[in-house]
């Protein structure tokens, strides 16, 4: 029997022929497969990542794109000695190696100041102030020294020239000036007239008479915009002579017509001014 009868004619033949007609086909596919794979996933194409930290995405971005890479953000942190929206750090490293068309991982400061509570340092030690502002990322830009029978005693707080209240969101890293008691006594102010003014006038307006304001009420649940509302009743009332740096309380409504109404305190006021 020759060779060509037994791949045409017998059983073991026909049998052996598809055998390695089916392993042909399946080392062709094997070889198909891992030429794919090697072009799909840049095998031995490797890029050394550059350090992007300090940039901004934009900035990466164009450099990446040269390499075959794209950044991608993956979180937003608040660092306060970073300039805001810049990338503060990435992964992978810098200077290891990648496959192209990869993405970088970056972290960027955040675009938005952080804003912090002042907290409530009226009425406490200057010492106990500093470490209180300290503790939410503020600081002590200067002292101004009033007087007050009370050495060190914080009076008021002040940012940008203006008075501002325990409870006000400023930014994080900020600096506040701070009105402390000298310890030689308190003066005699005039209580400054703030009825028919907003709260913001009112709180200069007393800080520069040497007080500062109390308690804040509203006669209703404090709904719109703060510039709708004035100052109806204070107390001490206008024109009354106190210590300085005495609080004044202020109350505040929408309705302008409140401005007219007489309360205790200008009785008192009215009947002290007869009586002198």
């Amino acid at each position: 029997m020759n060779l060509k009868r037994f791949w045409k004619e017998t059983l073991g033949g026909f049998v052996l022929k598809n055998v390695l007609i089916a392993i042909g086909i399946i080392v062709a596919l094997c070889w198909i497969a891992l030429f794919y794979v090697d072009f799909y996933t840049h095998h031995g194409e490797y890029q050394s990542i550059p350090d992007l930290r300090g940039m901004y995405v934009e900035e990466a971005e164009q450099i990446l794109a040269k390499k075959g890479l794209y950044p991608q953000i993956i979180d937003s942190v608040y660092v306060r000695n970073k300039k805001l929206g810049t990338i503060v750090d990435q992964v992978p490293i810098p200077n290891s190696t990648v496959k192209s068309n990869r993405p970088i991982y970056v972290i960027i400061n955040s675009k938005k100041v952080k804003e912090v509570i002042l907290p409530e340092i009226n009425d406490v030690s200057f010492r106990q102030a500093d470490a209180m502002l300290q503790s939410v990322g503020l600081s002590i830009a200067s002292v101004i020294y009033t007087p007050s029978e009370f050495k060190d005693l914080v009076c008021d707080i002040k940012y940008h020239g203006r008075t501002i209240m325990p409870g006000t969101r400023i930014p994080e890293g900020s600096a506040v000036v701070l009105v402390v008691g000298n310890g030689s006594g308190e003066s005699l102010a005039t209580v400054p007239l703030l009825k028919g003014i907003g709260l913001d006038e009112a709180m200069q307006k007393a800080s520069s008479a040497s007080f500062s304001i109390g308690t804040v009420e509203y006669d209703d649940n404090h709904t719109g915009n703060e510039s709708d509302y004035i100052i109806y009743r204070q107390r001490p009332a206008a024109g009354t002579t106190v210590n300085g740096r005495t609080k004044i309380d202020i109350y505040l409504s929408r309705d302008k017509s409140r401005v007219n109404e007489i309360f205790e305190e200008d009785t008192i006021q009215q009947t002290d001014e007869q009586f002198f």
